[in-house]
């Protein structure tokens, strides 16, 4: 969990302790969707070539797609001209400047209800808004007036390299009904409201990275955390902080590739190359060294000892100096490469 304090803000402890919901909504993927591209960085360099070439040119939806596709999986490999390429050319849809209105409920009586909702909305490359699936909702039906005011007016539509796409468009709010926005629900309502939405809504991976976060924060031996990351993870492999909890799991269990393979996206996406994340960095590390890639292992380490601020609590510094002293005593003076 420390991970996670340190993505938000340096000292945000006490932030963390009273949030009542962590979960980061991602883009739920289709059923049809491929499976994500493995790469080497032979094959990275030479993929990111060829959409570059395509995209040059007039490339059909369908292609344009497919690039897409193939760019992460380059950036995933740690290509970093393909991470570069997709920062600057790869817009995401937008929505226009309009306000939204807050929803019409009915006031309870008495108490307050909190209510995450998500809804994943098909966008046309015409930027028309094609319906709506609705991930989370509360017991006010929040999500029908959203629906309506963000079909009301058209989106800008996804791009890459100029070229519009259909896409998917994530809207992630979250509600209340009495008391006021202030109200900080007591630590058992709020592990209870955090396992009601997982039983409620299944699919939502904000749903599953919420429990799963909140379980390591006040309930760390719970018998129920392992699965519930797993679970988080199935659904939002992407996802920073899940990604990081399993692929250390896969390392204690001696995985090492696999946990090295799950690492990947949140060691090369836009966040972590320019915010380095020291606990995504420690985690790497131990996956390289565990295949015994000492000049890997030794860099990521290396690389997570200077990222890890000063004002860091002593004992945590102390770790990530100790298992670097492990790596350098195992490996020797092996020269420093990419941490990838």
């Amino acid at each position: 969990m420390a991970m996670d304090a340190y993505l938000r803000h340096k000292a945000s402890y006490p932030y963390l302790l009273d949030a009542e919901n962590f979960g980061v909504p991602v883009l739920r993927r289709a059923e049809t969707d491929a499976p994500a591209l493995e790469l080497d960085a032979a094959q990275a360099a030479l993929v990111h070539e060829e959409v570059v070439r395509t995209l040059k040119g007039k490339p059909t939806e369908g292609e344009v797609l497919r690039a897409l596709g193939d760019l992460r999986a380059a950036c995933d490999a740690g290509h970093e001209p393909a991470c570069t390429y997709l920062e600057k050319e790869f817009q995401a849809p937008k929505r226009g400047e309009h306000p939204l209105r807050y929803p019409d409920v009915k006031k309870l009586p008495g108490g307050v209800e909190f209510a995450v909702v998500i809804v994943q909305c098909h966008i046309s490359a015409d930027g028309r808004m094609r319906g709506c699936d609705v991930i989370e909702d509360g017991a006010g039906e929040f999500s029908r007036s959203f629906i309506e005011q963000l079909g009301a007016h058209p989106f800008q539509p996804a791009t890459l390299a100029g070229h519009r796409f259909a896409s998917e468009y994530l809207f992630a709010v979250t509600c209340s009904r009495g008391g006021n926005y202030k109200y900080k629900l007591p630590l058992e309502q709020k592990m209870g409201w955090a396992r009601l939405r997982v039983s409620r809504f299944p699919e939502s991976s904000a749903a599953w990275i919420n429990l799963a976060m909140q379980l390591a924060l006040h309930e760390p031996q719970a018998p129920e955390y392992p699965a519930v990351i797993e679970r988080a993870y199935a659904l939002a492999p992407r996802a920073r902080w899940v990604a990081t909890e399993h692929s250390w799991r896969q390392v204690q269990a001696g995985q090492y590739a696999a946990a090295l393979s799950a690492i990947r996206p949140a060691l090369h996406d836009s966040e972590q190359r320019e915010h380095p994340n020291p606990y995504v960095l420690e985690t790497a590390a131990a996956a390289h060294f565990g295949l015994h890639r000492c000049p890997e292992a030794l860099a990521a380490q290396r690389q997570a000892v200077d990222e890890l601020p000063i004002e860091w609590p002593t004992p945590e510094r102390e770790r990530f100096k100790h298992r670097l002293q492990e790596y350098e005593a195992t490996c020797g003076a092996a020269p420093a490469v990419s941490a990838r």
